[in-house]
C-alpha cells in the first residue's frame, strides 16, 4: 500500500525534527519497518522500544535485511558503515508521524471518531457505527474485539493498533470508500503516540475509574487521566460525561487545543454544568423482566440543533452505564446527521430509537437463558468497578443466587485482583475463582490474590469444594475456566443468575505466550444446547 516509487526519508520526517548523525537524509525509501521480523529491502527501520526488547539492539540485523536507514531516539556508539542514522526525540512518534505521510494522511479524508474511558469504549463504538450505518453511512471500526470495514474483518491484538498498521489500516479503508472510522483510544495508545498524526473530528470521553495502574501500565491515576486528555489535544468536537468526575479536567484540556470547534456534553441530568450543548436522559429506569433501560432523550436548544429533543428510548443493556453509552453515541451520531444537513425528522429520530432498541454487542452483557430456568450473563467486566456495575444490576433480575465466575490477568495490578474479588464477595451470593488470561504467571498466584480480596469480607470456612452444592458456600476454586463453567451451569437452579466475567468477546487463553482456543460464549451455548436436548427428548 506503500508508493512503489519510493518517497524521500526527509519527506517523511517533515513533520518531525531531527538531526543526521549519518549518510544522506535525501535518501529514497520504499517501506517502513519497526520490526525486523518484516524488514524489506530499501526501508527504513525505525527503533521501537519495547516492554521486553529494544529495537536499538537490532540495528545491525536491520541493515542486513535491508534497511537503508535508520532512525534513532538513544546516542548510538556504533559505527554501521555509510548508512544514513536520524536522531529524533521520539522514535514512537516519529513513527506514527512517517506513517501518516507515508499512506497520505487517510484520516483526512474520512470522519474520525476517537473514544477513550475506563469503560464503555466499545459498546459506544458499535452504537455509534450502528447508528451512522442506519443513516446510510460507510463504516469502518478498530477496537478491542476487531478490525472491520466492508468485508474485511480482523483480529486485533491491541485495542488501538500500533501506528504503522493504524495508518495502513486507514489507507485501505479509504480505498474501498469508508466515510467514517470509529476507533478506541487507549490511554497506552495516547501515551504511546499511536494516534500522532491523526486529527479527530470527534473525541469522546466515557468515564475514569482506577484501572491500569501497575509497573507495565500507568504509574499512577494522575498519569492514567492525564494520557485520556491527550486525546482532546487533537480533535476538533470532545463529546464528554459530564457527570463523571475527572468532566472538568477533560473540558479544560479540550480548551486548550488550538484545534477544538466545540464542545458537546452528555448526562442524566437537567442542568448542563459546563454551558455547552447538551444532551441528556430524563426519567431514567429499568426496564421489566428482561434487562434493559428505558429513558426520556432530550437536548438544550443549540445552533446546531433546530428542535427541542423529547424522545422516548429503550435499549436492551442493563444499567446506567448503559444509559451513558447510548448518550455517546446519539451525541456524536446526531452532530455528523446535522453537520451533513441531513433533514431533521421525526422519521430519522424514530430510526435512531429502533437502532438503540435492537442494538447488542458481542461479549458485553450478552444474556442467554436455560430451559431450566436459569440465566448466564457474559460480560467484559475486568475491574472492580465495572464488575461492582454488571452484579448490582443484575441483582434486580435475580430471583435466587447471583453468581459470579472470574479471574484475573496475569502481569497485571495485583490491587484489581484484591479489589475484584472483594467486589464479588460483596455483591454476589456466589464466587467462582477461575483463571482468565494467566499469561507469563502461575494461575494459582493469581487466584491466591483474588482470595485474598475475597477474605476481606468472607472467611476461609465460606471455601466450598466444586463438588459441593453451590447452596453449601460462599465461594469455590476451580482454575480450569472451561470446567468452572460447565460445573457451576450444572449446579444451577431456576431464578439463578450467572455472570461469566473478565474475557467477554474473546476467544482465545493466553498462557506462556501462547493462545488457546477458549470462547465463554461458546462453552455456555453447548451447554444450553444439550441441556435442551435432553429437557426435549
Amino acid at each position: 500500500m506503500g508508493k512503489s516509487a519510493g518517497m524521500s526519508l526527509c519527506d517523511l520526517l517533515e513533520k518531525d525534527d531531527y538531526i543526521l548523525l549519518n549518510g544522506d537524509e535525501r535518501i529514497n525509501v520504499h517501506a517502513i519497518c519497526y520490526d525486523t521480523r518484516d524488514m524489506s529491502a530499501e526501508s527504513v527501520y525505525v527503533c521501537i522500544k519495547g516492554e521486553h526488547y529494544n529495537g536499538h539492539d537490532l540495528i545491525r540485523e536491520a541493515i542486513y535485511k535491508g534497511a537503508v536507514a535508520v532512525v534513532v531516539e538513544e546516542n548510538i556508539q556504533k559505527s554501521y558503515g555509510e548508512i544514513t542514522i536520524i536522531k529524533v526525540n521520539s522514535t514512537r512518534h516519529a513513527l506514527a508521524k512517517m506513517s501518516a505521510k507515508f499512506f497520505d494522511y487517510p484520516a483526512c479524508d474520512m470522519i474520525m471518531i476517537g473514544i477513550t474511558g475506563t469503560k464503555g469504549k466499545t459498546t459506544t463504538g458499535y452504537m455509534i457505527k450502528s447508528l451512522l450505518e442506519a443513516s446510510g453511512i460507510c463504516v469502518g471500526i478498530i477496537g478491542s474485539i476487531e478490525i472491520a470495514y466492508k468485508d474485511v474483518s480482523i483480529h486485533n491484538d491491541n485495542t488501538t493498533p500500533e501506528s504503522y498498521i493504524l495508518h495502513k489500516t486507514l489507507a485501505h479503508m479509504r480505498s474501498l470508500g469508508i466515510e467514517a472510522v470509529v476507533m478506541e483510544v487507549s490511554s497506552q495508545a495516547l501515551k504511546l503516540g499511536r494516534v500522532e498524526g491523526i486529527e479527530f473530528d470527534y473525541g469522546v470521553y466515557t468515564n475514569l475509574s482506577k484501572d491500569h495502574i501497575g509497573p507495565t501500565e500507568h504509574k499512577d491515576m494522575d498519569e492514567y487521566m492525564k494520557c485520556k486528555a491527550k486525546l482532546f489535544g487533537q480533535c476538533r468536537c470532545a463529546v464528554i460525561n459530564q457527570d463523571d468526575s475527572c468532566s472538568e479536567y477533560m473540558i479544560e484540556e479540550a480548551n486548550r487545543s488550538d484545534v477544538l470547534a466545540k464542545i458537546i456534553c452528555y448526562g442524566t441530568e437537567v442542568v448542563n454544568k459546563f454551558e455547552t450543548e447538551y444532551v441528556f436522559a430524563e426519567n431514567v429506569c429499568a426496564t421489566e423482566n428482561m434487562p434493559g433501560m428505558k429513558y426520556k432523550l432530550k437536548n438544550n436548544q443549540s445552533a446546531t440543533l433546530d428542535k427541542k429533543l423529547n424522545c422516548d428510548i429503550t435499549i436492551r443493556l442493563p444499567g446506567f452505564f448503559s444509559v451513558y453509552n447510548s448518550l455517546a453515541a446519539v451525541a456524536v451520531w446526531d452532530d455528523i446527521m446535522s453537520d451533513k444537513k441531513m433533514e431533521l425528522s421525526n422519521d430519522r429520530y424514530r430510526v435512531m430509537a429502533n437502532v438503540l432498541e435492537s442494538f447488542s454487542v458481542q461479549g458485553r452483557t450478552e444474556l442467554m437463558e436455560s430451559v431450566f430456568g436459569y440465566r448466564v450473563m457474559v460480560d467484559y467486566a475486568h475491574n472492580e468497578m465495572s464488575l461492582k456495575s454488571v452484579l448490582v444490576t443484575m441483582r434486580q433480575y435475580t430471583e435466587k443466587k447471583l453468581i459470579c465466575i472470574f479471574g484475573c490477568g496475569g502481569n497485571r495490578s495485583k490491587e484489581r485482583r484484591y479489589k475484584m474479588g472483594e467486589v464479588s464477595a460483596e455483591y454476589a451470593d456466589v464466587t467462582v475463582i477461575t483463571d482468565d488470561n494467566p499469561r507469563y504467571e502461575a494461575s494459582m498466584d493469581i487466584i491466591s490474590d483474588i482470595e485474598t480480596g475475597i477474605l476481606r469480607v468472607l472467611d476461609k470456612s465460606d471455601c466450598i469444594s466444586f463438588m459441593d452444592e453451590l447452596s453449601c458456600g460462599k465461594y469455590i476454586i476451580r482454575s480450569d475456566r472451561q470446567k468452572a463453567i460447565q460445573n457451576t451451569l450444572s449446579k444451577a437452579e431456576k431464578g439463578d443468575m450467572i455472570i461469566i466475567a473478565g474475557k467477554g468477546h474473546e476467544n482465545y487463553q493466553e498462557i506462556l505466550g501462547i493462545r488457546y482456543p477458549l470462547n465463554d460464549m461458546e462453552i455456555v451455548k453447548e451447554i444450553i444446547r444439550l441441556e435442551k436436548s435432553e429437557y426435549y427428548r
